[in-house]
């Protein structure tokens, strides 16, 4: 039995499969603000993320943007770029810093293309990372601030498997597509409630299951379907 890596999809993989991607890979620190895929570009690497919390952003023509999907220890990075052609709109960076498991891209074109198992766990990644960001859109339009907030921070939560989040109000605002002075006055609210410690840039999730009270129906849907990626992880 092998030694887990920390990332689900590559520690669902045969021993085989998984011994030939370690061989291409390099085991790299990823500091927050590390961009790894620009917009606009196809990238050079894809990332199988042990640590650390991965944000996928839109950026806007008037300087606006917002956060279309998120990727942790679940998934892969830059997965999409193996779907076709077209280049992705969005910019992926380090929302919290962590480490991983960089392939070339060749690599994992290759995979896709031969590796049935490998396929098979990508697409069901890309799936699921498709439905929350689907959810998500929803959320934005439909929701309050403080319910995206608390939905929010549940998700990164559970991307990084921590209640610590180093996390700005800027940050926090580009993720939710708001103004600075919505989030401080939102995570106030959190706050007084109990529900957070929130000083100097960091996060700390005190009451997780008030928290999951404020938010919407959109996390529960977001933590079903990461319940059952690892699952599936598991029983592949």
């Amino acid at each position: 039995m092998h030694t887990p890596t920390g990332n689900h999809i590559l520690d669902s993989f045969s021993s085989s499969l998984r011994a030939t991607i370690l061989n291409g890979a390099d085991q790299i620190s990823l500091p927050q603000q590390r961009t790894l895929c620009a917009s606009g570009e196809f990238p050079l690497h894809l990332y199988f993320l042990t640590e650390g919390l991965c944000s996928m952003v839109i950026a806007m023509q008037g300087g606006g943007s917002v956060e279309v999907a998120m990727c942790g220890k679940e998934g892969l990075v830059c997965a999409q770029s193996l779907l076709g052609s077209q280049v992705n709109p969005a910019a992926s960076f380090m929302q919290v810093a962590g480490k991983g498991f960089r392939i070339p891209r060749r690599l994992a074109e290759s995979l896709f293309a031969d590796s049935e198992e490998f396929r098979s766990r990508v697409l069901a990644w890309t799936q699921m990372s498709l439905y929350v960001s689907l959810q998500t859109s929803a959320c934005g339009l439909l929701h309050t601030a403080e319910q995206r907030l608390a939905r929010w921070l549940l998700m990164s939560s559970d991307r990084t498997e921590s209640n610590d989040l180093p996390l700005t109000q800027e940050f926090l605002a580009e993720m939710l597509g708001t103004q600075r002075t919505t989030v401080a006055l939102v995570a106030g609210e959190l706050r007084k409630k109990g529900l957070i410690e929130y000083v100097r840039g960091h996060v700390h999730i005190l009451n997780r299951s008030g928290l999951t009270q404020a938010a919407c129906e959109c996390y529960n849907v977001s933590h079903r379907a990461i319940e059952q990626l690892n699952r599936e992880s598991v029983a592949a």
